[in-house]
Order: C-alpha cells, then structure tokens, then sequence
C-alpha cells in the first residue's frame, strides 16, 4: 500500500476516510494493518497528519472493527461457523484460536491483534462463546492500544524503512507480542499482589 493513495483516501475522505477504512477495510481489502498504520506514522512525522487526532482515528477504527467482529459472532456465530469449517485455511484459523482460547482464555485477546489472520477472528469466537462485553473490551481493546502505539511509533521513526519492516514483519511482530504480553502480565500480576496485600491487611484489622 503506497502513501500516495492512503493521503489521497484521507484528502478525499478526511479522517472519516481513514477510520471507515480500519474498520471495513478489513472485511473488504486484504491490506495489513501494520503496513496502513506505519504509514500514517511516517506521514505524521512528515507533518502531512496530525499524529495525535491520526493515532486516535485509527484506535477508534480498530475498536470499531474488533467490536463488529465480536458482535457478528455473538449474533450470528453458528451459522458463520459451520461456513467457516467448510475452508481448509479457515478450519485452520479456527483450530488455531481454539487453542490459544483454550490455553490462555480472554488473556489471549490481549495479545491477538500481534498475530495477522487471528486479531478480528478471536473477537468473533469470544462474541459467540457469550464472552461478557465489558471484559471482552477490556482485554481486546488494551491490546490493540499496546499494539497500535507500537507500530505507530516504528512508522513516526523507521517510516522511511517501511519495505525493510514489511520484509520482516513475522520477527517484528512477534517481538512486538513478547513485549506487550510481558507488559501486560507484569499488570495483572502487580494488580494481584495488590488485592492480596489489601486482604491480608483487611484481615490484619479483623474487617
């Protein structure tokens, strides 16, 4: 995807053009997320876009397409199953988020938009597996901000390397997940030492 054409889908467009295209774009054009938000970074820094109301656009336009996904499943997930299972490579991506449902339940929404092909269709098993709302948006949108203010930072600074980046986007991604789920681990885990100290010291007062 060349610069040219996301500026001149933003000129035509405005920010809505941008947002629309993060949040349909990806049930209708196979464009990477990674390649569209390095770009706007570059461009950002190139001060052809403001970089604060660009990053809040696409984070809108992420939510906005991680929630569809969710509710699609949550509305009409049966049915779109048993389509799903009747493609070889879906099958697969099914299988795939199956197991990392299975293996690190919501958790693994934190860290699903690290991984192209299962970021909008872990939403939409969640959607379909009656995950709540508010905790599905709790894990899903946290890492979807960790990773979108990742990439927007590799395009601001490395912008001008984006066909390097692209050539090894597997690596960079999947560093970019260790990061973000030893951030998001060292959270959860601080957060429950501190209801922990907070019990003991409850019962320390005999509450």
């Amino acid at each position: 995807m060349e610069l040219e054409l996301i500026l001149e889908i933003i000129e035509n467009n405005g920010y809505l053009g941008l947002f629309l295209w993060l949040w349909v774009g990806v049930f209708i054009f196979p464009v990477p997320n990674e390649l569209i938000v390095m770009t706007v970074g570059l461009s950002s820094s190139l001060k052809t876009l403001h970089p604060v109301l660009a990053f809040i656009v696409i984070y809108l336009g992420i939510l906005a397409a991680l929630s569809t996904c969710y509710t699609i499943g949550r509305l009409i997930g049966r049915p779109l199953l048993k389509y799903f299972h009747k493609s070889k490579r879906m099958s697969r991506t099914i299988d795939s988020s199956l197991k990392l449902m299975e293996k690190y339940h919501a958790f693994s929404l934190s860290f699903s938009y690290f991984v192209p092909g299962i970021r909008n269709f872990l939403p939409f098993l969640y959607g379909f597996s009656k995950l709540p709302f508010k905790k599905f948006a709790l894990f899903a949108y946290s890492g979807a901000l960790i990773w979108l203010s990742l990439a927007f930072a590799i395009g601001y600074v490395f912008g001008d390397h984006i066909d390097t980046i692209i050539k090894h986007e597997k690596e960079i991604l999947i560093g970019l997940a260790g990061i973000a789920a030893i951030f998001l681990i060292f959270r959860i885990t601080r957060r429950k030492r501190g209801k922990e100290q907070e019990k003991l010291h409850d019962q320390g007062l005999g509450l």
